[in-house]
């Protein structure tokens, strides 16, 4: 945990200066003040004690090209807005350098606390020093769809491992017994959370898992390239449940493009629950997720965090809801077999 010490040493001043620009006091001169503000955005250093109020928070998201994203922010927006919250949106390009940039940037804003949307901490080869500092520093925060337990930090979201249970589930009480997983890649937490729902689902009706896995990045492109290494099989599946909508539709692009049918030969599960699904040909069956209820909660818990920074929040973790659709049937009788 950075210390007022450490801030002054970074920027080469005494601790009395250092002070002086926490304090916000008019005496010092320009030039140290940017030395020392620079050192403790730098360093993260959140000083202690209560500060004034500003009524704006931040929402950090990897990207807004996946719809989900922008549903999020957009939901939790409404809600903050609602509570007199003023938001500032900052799309961090799923990449840990940018999301540090950010938290420097709304710091230095003095936000009275941010929400990070499926943030790196889902990035289990990624580097989570960061939100500890945070933590450590006395920042309010709080995670939506992915977190740690290493972290004292509340964590608002969908439950991944029923999620993947769910979708696996339906395709099973469809008559379908290879089960394919059009997964995202295998070091964020999300999917491999989903890979144990599927597992459990599987076990539970005495089917092996097998080799019918296929990895891919979060993205149409990524679904179609899944998919098309699951078909060299000699034995391809008759249903795949996805980590994301954008995968399956790119699941529905590949099967057409390669001459399958859906659902006729094929069914398809998503995830997420976008707009997007029911506009697919045919609509795509999916899990969703409940954004407004995940929104809702997530500004609450930030703001009685705000409020009483003492008082311990639970996680909060809503089960998925399957909206059944077009893409799932029952397997015809010759791919039974």
């Amino acid at each position: 945990m950075a210390t007022l010490r450490d801030v002054a040493q970074q920027a080469g001043v005494s601790i009395a200066t250092a002070s002086r620009v926490v304090s916000g006091l008019d005496n010092v001169r320009s030039e140290t003040r940017e030395r020392v503000e620079r050192a403790m955005r730098e360093l993260l250093y959140v000083p202690p004690g209560r500060r004034p109020a500003t009524g704006v928070i931040g929402l950090l998201v990897p990207d807004l090209e996946n719809p989900i994203f922008p549903a999020l922010a957009q939901a939790i927006e409404k809600h903050a807005t609602e509570a007199g919250f003023a938001s500032i949106l900052c799309s961090t390009t799923a990449a840990a350098f940018r999301e540090v940039d950010y938290v420097h940037m709304l710091l230095d804003r003095h936000v009275d606390g941010m929400i990070f949307i499926s943030c790196e901490m889902t990035n289990m080869s990624g580097d989570h020093e960061h939100y500890a500092r945070l933590v450590d520093e006395g920042a309010q925060i709080v995670f939506v769809n992915g977190a740690l337990n290493t972290l004292s930090v509340p964590s608002v979201g969908v439950d991944e491992r029923s999620a993947g249970e769910v979708a696996t589930q339906h395709l099973l009480e469809l008559g379908h017994r290879r089960i394919g997983y059009v997964a995202g890649p295998d070091y964020y937490l999300p999917t491999q959370q989903k890979a144990a729902g599927r597992r459990a689902a599987l076990r539970a009706a005495a089917l092996e898992d097998g080799d019918m896995t296929a990895h891919g990045e979060f993205s149409v492109a990524g679904g179609r390239n899944a998919l098309r290494n699951l078909l060299v099989s000699d034995r391809p599946p008759t249903g795949v449940i996805c980590s994301s909508d954008l995968m399956a539709i790119g699941v529905l692009q590949e099967a057409a493009a390669q001459g399958l049918r859906v659902p006729d030969d094929l069914s398809v599960v998503g995830f997420d629950g976008i707009d997007a699904t029911r506009w697919t040909k045919p609509a795509l069956t999916t899990v969703e997720q409940p954004i407004e209820e995940i929104a809702e909660t997530a500004v609450g818990a930030l703001q009685s965090l705000i409020e009483d920074p003492a008082k311990p929040l639970p996680d909060f973790s809503f089960r998925p809801q399957l909206a059944v659709r077009e893409s799932t049937a029952h397997p015809h009788a010759a791919s039974r077999r």
